[in-house]
């Protein structure tokens, strides 16, 4: 079955616009900037049991933060110089 050939009732959607959370400054107060969009699994026909809901339920890994190396460090700041040096080039010409 192809992407397009999935046919979703629309009485099984249900969408709610709100408020979003995080920065955006004083708009994020006034704008109904987000939305909710709810799926009714009973109406689309899935099983409660489902494959979706299952993975759903499963905790994912922590993901442990980790330092760049010296050489990555040392490779980060040569690109930066490099693109400074390119960009320092594009100035007015002096006729000097």
């Amino acid at each position: 079955m192809k992407p397009e050939d999935v046919v979703i009732p629309e009485d099984a959607l249900s969408e709610r616009f709100l408020a979003a959370t995080g920065p955006g400054g004083q708009n994020v107060n006034k704008v109904a900037t987000a939305c909710q969009l709810r799926a009714d699994v009973f109406k689309l026909g899935l099983a409660p049991h489902a494959e979706m809901i299952a993975q759903a339920h499963v905790v994912q890994a922590k993901r442990r933060p980790t330092k760049p190396s010296r050489a990555a460090k040392a490779r980060r700041v040569d690109q930066k110089k490099g693109r400074s040096a390119v960009k320092a080039g594009r100035g007015k010409v002096s006729w000097d």
